[in-house]
C-alpha cells in the first residue's frame, strides 16, 4: 500500500513463546550457529555461479544485515556483503540485542515494520497478547508477506502449510509439546486498512543503525 509503519518493542516484552515462534519460522540454529548458515551460503553461491536462481538461507542475522544496511538487490555480491556484515554484527553485538532488532525490522507487510506493529494490523493486539497461533501465523507471514498475507484467500492455504511448517519446528526444539501444536488453531484475522504515508513510523531502524555502527572501530 506503500504506507509505512514501525513500532519498537523491547526483546524482554516479547513472550518468549513469540521469540521461539520467530525462530522456529527464519533460523532454527540462532543460538546455536555461529555466524552465518555454511549450507545455506554453499546453495547461494552455487546458485550464482552455476546460473540457477538465487536463494535464501540465510540466518537471522543476515537477514538484519541486509534489511539495516544493504539494498534487497539479489547478486552474489550483495550476498557477500550480507556475509560480511553478519560477522562484524555477531562479534560486536550480543545475540539477544541481534534478535531484538530483527523482530524490530523485519517486514510483515501491510505497510509493518516489526512485530508490534504487525501484531495490531493483523489481530488488533499488542505482541504481549499474541496467542500461539497468532504468533505462528506472523512468523509464517516473514517469509513472504504477498504470498502468505490471508487477505487474499488464495494464500490462506500456503500459510496453512507454512504455519504447519513452524509449529512442527517448535516441537522438534522442544519449545512447546505436540498437544499445544495440534490445538493451535488458525486464527481469526482483522482485515487489512489502509494507513496514512509513514505513519507511526518512529525511526527504530535508524536507530539500530546507529547503535550498531557505534559500536565498531
Amino acid at each position: 500500500s506503500g504506507a509505512a509503519s514501525r513500532t519498537g518493542v523491547a526483546r524482554v516484552d516479547v513472550p518468549i513463546g513469540t521469540q521461539h515462534v520467530g525462530l522456529a519460522a527464519e533460523d532454527r540454529q540462532f543460538y546455536e550457529h555461529g555466524r552465518f548458515s555454511p549450507a545455506g551460503i554453499g546453495r547461494a553461491v552455487w546458485n550464482n555461479v552455476s546460473g540457477g536462481s538465487l536463494q535464501g538461507g540465510s540466518t537471522i542475522t543476515q537477514q538484519y544485515a541486509k534489511n539495516a544496511f544493504l539494498t534487497q538487490e539479489r547478486s552474489f555480491s550483495r550476498k557477500a556483503q550480507e556475509l560480511l556484515l553478519a560477522v562484524k554484527l555477531e562479534t560486536s553485538v550480543s545475540k539477544d540485542q541481534i534478535l531484538e532488532d530483527y523482530l524490530n525490522t523485519i517486514y510483515f507487510g501491510r505497510g509493518a515494520y516489526g512485530i508490534q506493529v504487525a501484531s495490531q494490523q493483523y489481530f488488533g493486539k499488542d505482541v504481549a497478547d499474541l496467542t500461539l497461533s497468532e504468533s505462528a501465523a506472523l512468523a509464517s507471514i516473514i517469509r513472504s508477506p504477498g504470498n502468505y498475507d490471508p487477505a487474499d484467500k488464495e494464500n490462506v492455504a500456503r500459510l496453512k502449510g507454512r504455519m504447519q511448517y513452524v509449529l512442527d519446528g517448535m516441537v522438534e526444539k522442544g519449545w512447546i509439546t505436540q498437544a499445544q501444536a495440534d490445538d493451535a488453531k488458525y486464527p481469526t484475522f482483522k482485515k487489512p486498512k489502509p494507513a496514512n504515508k509513514f505513519q507511526g513510523t518512529n525511526g527504530y531502524l535508524l536507530d539500530a543503525v546507529v547503535r550498531e555502527l557505534a559500536t565498531k572501530d
